[in-house]
């Protein structure tokens, strides 16, 4: 296998894990647990780390805002941001792949793998 290939490999592998996220459960993670462990977690499953970055901005934006309004948009915002992130890659990945559902995404990794 040579360079190239390999890559290709690695792309459709990515694209493939990104494919994959429950969204839903993703959403209910973001929401009622620990969101930055969460969106850590959520980029190493997926080798896509926007949403983590995006969130980690988010909050620093809403740090000062958070002394008026007693952390609630510190809060709210970077879990969204990074929840709808996710959303939206994994969406558009199963579209470029075909596919409807996370199911069908686990059959392709584990046929790329």
């Amino acid at each position: 296998m040579d360079n190239a290939e390999f890559i290709q490999k690695q792309q459709e592998l990515n694209d493939a894990k990104q494919a994959r996220v429950r969204l839903g459960i993703a959403w209910l993670l973001h929401g009622f647990t620990i969101p930055p462990i969460v969106s850590i977690m959520y980029s190493v499953k997926t080798n896509y780390w926007l949403p983590t970055i995006a969130a980690t901005g988010a909050a620093v934006v809403a740090l000062p805002i958070a002394l008026v309004d007693f952390g609630f948009t510190l809060a709210v915002a970077p879990p969204i941001t990074a929840a709808t992130l996710l959303t939206t890659k994994s969406m558009e990945k199963r579209r470029k792949l075909g596919i409807l559902g996370p199911e069908q995404a686990d059959a392709l990794v584990s046929k790329i793998q």
